[in-house]
């Protein structure tokens, strides 16, 4: 019979490790993100709150009259104030990027 032992890891060695797999989760959350705002940047209406969110920032992202005029419309029919507020501050940035 043969017996072995396992090796005991230190919780110190194991901390690169967690932190490296932390990191990689965030970055690989980034992409995702950036993706799904780039695929719903047609979804500012959509059921969906994520895919509104998504639109939201897509089109602060891209200023021009036309993407100020969708947001202002979508301020008039969004019905959740986070979401409202949230129209609201990109409708903000995106007029200070078109005046200036």
């Amino acid at each position: 019979m043969i017996v072995t032992r396992a090796r005991r890891v230190s919780s110190r060695s194991a901390v690169p490790y967690v932190l490296a797999g932390f990191a990689g989760g965030v970055v690989v959350g980034a992409m995702a993100w950036r993706r799904q705002q780039n695929v719903a940047h047609d979804q500012l209406f959509a059921a969906s709150a994520v895919r509104r969110v998504a639109a939201i920032g897509f089109l602060t992202r891209t200023p021009s009259v036309e993407n100020a005029r969708l947001l202002r419309d979508y301020i008039r029919w969004e019905r959740r104030p986070t979401l409202r507020r949230r129209a609201e501050h990109a409708l903000d940035r995106l007029l200070l990027a078109l005046e200036s």
